[in-house]
């Protein structure tokens, strides 16, 4: 054999080698491809879809279950609706009672080591976009209530073959309100910008007259009333005193004193509400207000004049406002 020869050999031989690995790994590229294709299609028949948030309302010490909630696929007869409730529920094991939406007479069958009730759709389907309701009567032996102000118990559907189809959940709540409370203080104040009130030498010329205000602020719902009062008349040592006004002026050259009062934001009482007026004694109301006031004012001026008869002397009063705050 020649040279050539030898070199066509081996050629051949490593094509044929080549074949042969190339028909063997074409076989197992196949089958890994049909399993990859095999688990993907398993994969995606075994999820289920998400339903909306339903409702479960539980009745009396427990009493009545009721579960409301949409359904999203069709279920067929012998399909199964599974519902676990949570750690604060317990099943009743012996318990029978069970209503379900488009369905005569459905099989329930409990499970209180898995805390589970699952609800066999023997004679009836269950319709996509369904409203379903399901009652149970007898559906728990006990449930706490103060653990959680929201809870849920989950809702599972399975067909025939035991494939899941959909989950979701049915909210409780329990006490999900919360109470907040505060407490604003009362107050009550009242300022004067002046607290000595001089009215001079007095003339049978003229009046003469002196103001003062006071400033008023309370929070009270009810408002506010102040009074006024008086040590006795203006008068001196002797007791002599000046004439308190009558005819609701004071004029210049009669002997008259008293005081003219107004105000903002309070309401001046009708014995101050005009003119000039005595000032009484004993307290006596002289401005008000029907609810809270801020820097509410009153003003007071004070008017004196003499007659010729007038006796000389030095004369003085002791006047005093209090606040109160309205019941």
């Amino acid at each position: 054999m020649n040279k050539f020869s030898r070199i066509t050999n081996m050629t051949c031989l490593k094509q044929l080698k080549l074949k042969k690995s190339v028909q063997k790994i074409i076989p197992i590229l196949s089958f890994t491809l049909i399993l990859a294709l095999a688990v993907f299609i398993t994969d995606k028949a075994a999820k289920a879809a998400k339903l909306g948030d339903g409702t479960w309302a539980q009745g009396g010490a427990p009493g009545t279950t009721t579960i409301t909630f949409t359904n999203t696929t069709a279920l067929d007869a012998s399909s199964d609706v599974i519902i676990t409730f949570p750690s604060t529920a317990s099943v009743d094991q012996t318990g029978t009672d069970i209503a379900i939406t488009g369905n005569a007479n459905p099989v329930r069958t409990n499970n209180t080591v898995d805390n589970t009730v699952t609800i066999s759709l023997l004679d009836g389907t269950l319709d996509a976009s369904l409203a379903v309701t399901i009652t149970m009567t007898d559906g728990l032996s006990a449930y706490t209530t103060t653990t959680y102000a929201q809870e849920s118990l989950a809702i599972n559907t399975q067909d025939s073959g035991d494939t899941p189809v959909d989950f979701g959940v049915a909210i409780k709540t329990n006490d999900n309100t919360t109470t907040v409370t505060a407490s604003v203080p009362l107050f009550v104040n009242m300022a004067i910008d002046d607290t000595t009130i001089e009215l001079g030498t007095l003339s049978t010329a003229s009046v003469s007259s002196a103001t003062q205000q006071y400033t008023v602020n309370s929070n009270n719902q009810t408002g506010v009333t102040l009074q006024i009062a008086t040590d006795g008349e203006l008068e001196d040592a002797s007791l002599n005193d000046i004439d308190a006004v009558a005819d609701a002026a004071v004029t210049a050259g009669a002997e008259e004193y008293g005081i003219a009062v107004t105000g903002s934001s309070l309401t001046i009482d009708g014995t101050y509400i005009t003119g000039d007026n005595e000032i009484v004694t004993g307290a006596d109301d002289i401005a008000s207000s029907a609810g809270s006031v801020s820097n509410a004012t009153m003003d007071i001026t004070y008017k004196a004049s003499i007659a010729g008869t007038t006796v000389a002397g030095s004369y003085s009063q002791v006047v005093t406002v209090t606040i109160a705050t309205n019941a």
